[in-house]
């Protein structure tokens, strides 16, 4: 095995349709661990809405969370790294996007604010917010006020839209913070009464992406760019793409991770990332 560290990403890549990491998945990622490679799970949720798909994944230590802005020990979510906003940046990015319908959702750091997810804005959380915290077992609350304990540990800010109004949000966070921020938007998990297709908006400090977090653990292991493998399928894992020694795109992937991709592997429900690993192991990539 040629590769120290495979970061692979969780929606769409790890994880099947109906979110489950299969048997020859979980198989094949033990082979790349018995080889020698440090296995990273590599996502754009959070630690605690990850919990079900890493306690499925033998072998892991720490992880890649809130696409880069976090590190954390996997079994318990301890915070080894992270990256939060300026108090006066994030409550700069809550009232742009307060003018919008949808409510404000800040991801803190939990072990320092009690919480998971801080509910701000003129909006309540929609029922697909909802079904989603309750889905994942997430703390969190509302406060249309935000305390100053909360704007010191936010490493996410974010939002549940409509598409094209995600899209002009992402655009006015560029337009406004272009230099200071990492934005953008992208499909959201459907909850199964799901009637139309939403977008998920977010924001992080600038130079926050999951190759960040992959840096932080590599160097911590003496491993260097051409020995890191990334398998991912979605905007989010564009920046690991651009870097890793080995870039493989899930066949389910967007345009713009095909292109990206040093190769192609099968999608998400044909076990593609077991077929990308058995191809490393081989030799073949």
């Amino acid at each position: 095995m040629q590769y120290r560290l495979i970061a692979i990403d969780l929606d769409g890549t790890l994880l099947c349709s109906q979110g489950r990491v299969s048997a020859e998945n979980r198989a094949a990622l033990h082979a790349a661990h018995e080889a020698g490679a440090i296995i990273v799970p590599c996502t754009g949720r959070g630690w605690r809405e990850s919990r079900d798909a890493i306690e499925s994944v033998p072998d892991c230590e720490l992880g890649v969370f809130n696409t880069g802005a976090m590190v954390c020990a996997l079994r318990s979510g301890d915070t080894r790294d992270r990256v939060a906003f300026d108090p006066g940046l994030a409550g700069e990015l809550v009232k742009l996007m307060s003018r919008h319908d949808e409510a404000v959702l800040l991801y803190t750091d939990a072990a320092a604010t009690g919480f998971d997810y801080v509910v701000t804005g003129r909006s309540r959380p929609t029922e697909k917010t909802v079904w989603w915290f309750d889905q994942c077992g997430l703390r969190w609350t509302v406060q249309e006020r935000l305390d100053s304990q909360v704007l010191d540990h936010v490493v996410r800010v974010g939002a549940i839209a409509r598409v094209q109004q995600a899209e002009r949000v992402v655009g006015q966070l560029r337009g406004s913070f272009g230099d200071e921020v990492e934005a953008f938007s992208f499909e959201a998990l459907q909850d199964p009464g799901a009637t139309e297709p939403t977008h998920i908006v977010e924001c992080f400090v600038r130079g926050v992406t999951k190759w960040r977090g992959i840096e932080w653990i590599a160097e911590r292991y003496g491993i260097r760019d051409r020995q890191i493998a990334v398998i991912g399928d979605q905007i989010n894992d564009v920046p690991m793409f651009q870097r890793a020694g080995c870039a493989v795109a899930m066949g389910n992937a967007i345009p713009a991770i095909k292109s990206a991709a040093h190769y192609h592997t099968l999608n998400n429900d044909e076990h593609g990332v077991a077929h990308a690993i058995t191809k490393m192991l081989e030799g073949s990539w």
